[in-house]
C-alpha cells in the first residue's frame, strides 16, 4: 500500500478534520499542529493494521516457543518413565543397617534371607621393620645400599615392576618410583613417622582382597645393614554366610549374589541379621504421576492457547476473545492424538491389563487431565466406581511384567530410554515427528516450519512497514512545505492590504482638510 492508494473521500474527510483544527495564535496558520495531526493520521490509518497484525503474529510465535517447550518436558518425562530403572517395586530393609545395607534394582523378587557378616574386606599392607633400619629424614639421604626393589602382584606375575634403588637414595624417592608404576603393580608406597624422628617405607596394595595382594623381592630385600626388610599384613575378602552358605568377595560389596540386589557390609556380627526384600509400588506409582502430571501441563498449554471465549450474553458491542492458536492446524489435531495415544488398546501377557483405564489411569473430559480413576466417576454419584489408584496398585503388585508392557517399559540400566512399544512408545512417536520431523532427524518439523513462517511473514511486515513511514515522511514533510508557503503567502497579502489601507486612509484625510 502506498500513500496515492488511499480513496479521495478518505483524503477529503483528512482535509476536513485539519480544517477544524483551531489556531490558538491567531496569526497564519498553526503548521507544526496541523504537520503532527496529519502524521497521526496517516499513521492511526496506514501503520495499526500492520501493527496489530505484527501483535498476532508475535503471540502466536511465543504460543509455539511454549508449546515446543511443553512437548520436551513431556517428551523428557516419557524416556525418564520407559526405563526399567523407574519400576522398582521391590524395596530392600536390614535388620542391622551398622553392619549392612540393602540396595534393590529393578528385576528383584519379594523374599526373607538370614545374613551374617563374618570377615571384612581388606589391602595387604607391608611396613618396613623398624627396629634397625628406620631413617631420621623422609627427603634426606637414607642409609640404605644400592640394589632392587621388585613387586608382582599375586593374581598375575605378569603385572610386575623392578625400582632401582641407589645408595643413599631418600625414602621420599624410592615411594615416588613405586607409584609411577601403581597402574602395573596395583601396589602403592608412603612415608611414614612414628613421630620420634623415625621414618619408615610403608607399601599397600591398591584394591582389597586377596586377589590383589603382592609380593616383595629383589637385592636390596633383606635383613642386613643397608637393607630393607618388610612385616606384612596379608590381604582379605569380605565374607558373609547367605541363608547357610558362604559367600566372599574381593570388596566390602556384594552384587547380585541374590540377583538384582547389591549388600553393602561394614562391620561383623556376633549372629546373624535379617535381609528383607518386600513389595513396594510407591516408586514406580510416583514416576507414573511425574509423567501424568507432565501431560497434563502439555493438555492446559494447548487448551489455554486454542481457547475461545465468546462475548457475553446480551452485548452487541463486546467481541470474543481467542488464543494465540486458535484454529491452529498443528495445536488442534494435537489435541485430538495425545488422548488418542494415551488411550490406546495395548496387547500384553495379561488380557485384563490393555489399556490405561484397565489399571486406573482415565482422562477427565472436563480438562483432559490424565488421573486416577475416582470413584464417582465425573459425576457427583458417590462410590461406584474401583478407586483408580487402588486399581494401579493391585495391578503392579500382581503381575508388574504386565503393566511395564502396557507403557512399554525399556529394560536398560540407564536412567532414560527410548520407548518402542506399549502407551509410551505411541506418545514418543508422536512427539518425535512434531519435534524433529522424522525418525532420522532430518528435515524441519512441524513445529519449526510454523515457526519459520511467523518469521517470514514478520519481516514481510516490517519491509512494509519500514516503507510506508518512509512515504508518510514525505507526505508531511510535502504538507509541512506547503503551509509555510501559504503561510508567507498570507503574510505578503497582509501587508500589502495594510499598505493599501494606509494609502486610503491618507488620501480620505487630505480630501476632508480642503473642504474645511
Amino acid at each position: 500500500m502506498s500513500i496515492s492508494s488511499t480513496s479521495s473521500s478518505s483524503m477529503a474527510n483528512l482535509l476536513q478534520q485539519l480544517n477544524t483544527l483551531s489556531n490558538p495564535s491567531g496569526t497564519g496558520l498553526p503548521v507544526s499542529q496541523y504537520a503532527q495531526d496529519l502524521q497521526q493520521i496517516l499513521t492511526q490509518e496506514l501503520e495499526t493494521p500492520s501493527n496489530n497484525e505484527l501483535s498476532q503474529l508475535s503471540s502466536q510465535q511465543t504460543a509455539l516457543t511454549g508449546l515446543q517447550t511443553a512437548l520436551q518436558t513431556f517428551e523428557q518425562a516419557t524416556e525418564t518413565l520407559s526405563s526399567l530403572q523407574s519400576w522398582s517395586t521391590v524395596t530392600g530393609t536390614s535388620s542391622d543397617p551398622g553392619s549392612f545395607t540393602v540396595t534393590v534394582q529393578p528385576g528383584a523378587q519379594p523374599a526373607m534371607y538370614s545374613l551374617q557378616v563374618t570377615s571384612l574386606a581388606s589391602s595387604q599392607t607391608s611396613i618396613q621393620n623398624l627396629s634397625s633400619q628406620f631413617q631420621t629424614s623422609a627427603d634426606g639421604s637414607s642409609n640404605l645400599s644400592s640394589g632392587t626393589i621388585i613387586l608382582t602382584n599375586t593374581a598375575d606375575s605378569n603385572k610386575t615392576a623392578t625400582i632401582n634403588v641407589s645408595a643413599g637414595e631418600s625414602l621420599n624417592d624410592i615411594a615416588a618410583a613405586v607409584n609411577q608404576q601403581t597402574a602395573n603393580t596395583g601396589v602403592q608406597a608412603s612415608v611414614l613417622t612414628n613421630g620420634q624422628n623415625q621414618y619408615f617405607l610403608s607399601l599397600s596394595s591398591v584394591n582389597t582382597g586377596t586377589a590383589n595382594g603382592f609380593t616383595i623381592s629383589g637385592s636390596i630385600i633383606g635383613s642386613g645393614t643397608g637393607q630393607i626388610q618388610f612385616a606384612t599384613t596379608n590381604a582379605t575378602d569380605a565374607s558373609i554366610t547367605l541363608d547357610g552358605q558362604t559367600m566372599t568377595s574381593s570388596t566390602n560389596t556384594f552384587q547380585n549374589y541374590i540377583p538384582n540386589v547389591t549388600i553393602q557390609v561394614s562391620q561383623t556380627m556376633a549372629s546373624a541379621g535379617t535381609l528383607t526384600l518386600s513389595t513396594d509400588t510407591s516408586g514406580a506409582e510416583k514416576a507414573v504421576q511425574t509423567w501424568m502430571t507432565a501431560y497434563n501441563t502439555l493438555i492446559d498449554t494447548i487448551n489455554k492457547d486454542t481457547a475461545y471465549t465468546p462475548p457475553s450474553s446480551g452485548s452487541s458491542s463486546t467481541q470474543g476473545t481467542a488464543g494465540p492458536l486458535f484454529g491452529d492446524p498443528l495445536a488442534m489435531d494435537l489435541l485430538r492424538q495425545l488422548p488418542a495415544a494415551v488411550s490406546a488398546s495395548i496387547t500384553t501377557s495379561s488380557s485384563a491389563i490393555n489399556s490405561l483405564a484397565s489399571i486406573g489411569i482415565v482422562i477427565d473430559p472436563s480438562n483432559g487431565h490424565l488421573e486416577f480413576q475416582s470413584t464417582s466417576g465425573f459425576s457427583s454419584a458417590a462410590g461406584t466406581l474401583p478407586d483408580g489408584q487402588a486399581m494401579f496398585e493391585s495391578a503392579l503388585s500382581s503381575n508388574p511384567s504386565a503393566v511395564q508392557q502396557l507403557f512399554g517399559i525399556v529394560s536398560t540400566t540407564a536412567t532414560t530410554a527410548i520407548p518402542q512399544s506399549g502407551v509410551l512408545g505411541n506418545v514418543y512417536n508422536l512427539m518425535n515427528n512434531l519435534l524433529i520431523g522424522n525418525t532420522s532427524g532430518t528435515g524441519t518439523s512441524p513445529i519449526e516450519g510454523e515457526l519459520n513462517a511467523i518469521s517470514a511473514q514478520q519481516s514481510s511486515i516490517q519491509n512494509y512497514l519500514s516503507l510506508v513511514q518512509q512515504q508518510i515522511t514525505n507526505q508531511v514533510t510535502n504538507y509541512t512545505n506547503q503551509l509555510n508557503q501559504l503561510n508567507s503567502v498570507m503574510e505578503q497579502a497582509q501587508a500589502q492590504m495594510k499598505q493599501i489601507s494606509a494609502m486610503f486612509g491618507s488620501s480620505a484625510s487630505s480630501s476632508s482638510g480642503g473642504i474645511l
